[in-house]
């Protein structure tokens, strides 16, 4: 049994998307680009917690990328 304090080790989209205060879009995007993986059961799928703060953690360094909307934003 898991305890009460522990993270969860899978969590669903929704799920995600509110852990790291990210959209829908977003972790569709993630997933789709190969980011991280998930596994679908029935019509729920799951992504695991660790391997979204390892992708988070690997980003933590590198700058956004050229041409995206938020690098568009400071260009004038």
């Amino acid at each position: 049994m898991i305890e009460q304090t522990q993270k969860p080790v899978y969590a669903s989209i929704s799920g995600i998307m509110t852990a790291f205060s990210i959209s829908a879009a977003t972790v569709h995007r993630l997933l789709n680009a190969g980011a991280f993986g998930s596994c679908k059961i029935g019509r729920a799928r799951r992504i695991k917690v660790a391997d979204v703060e390892a992708y988070f953690e690997s980003r933590k360094d590198q700058p956004d990328a050229v041409g995206t909307r938020i690098a568009r934003r400071h260009v004038k």
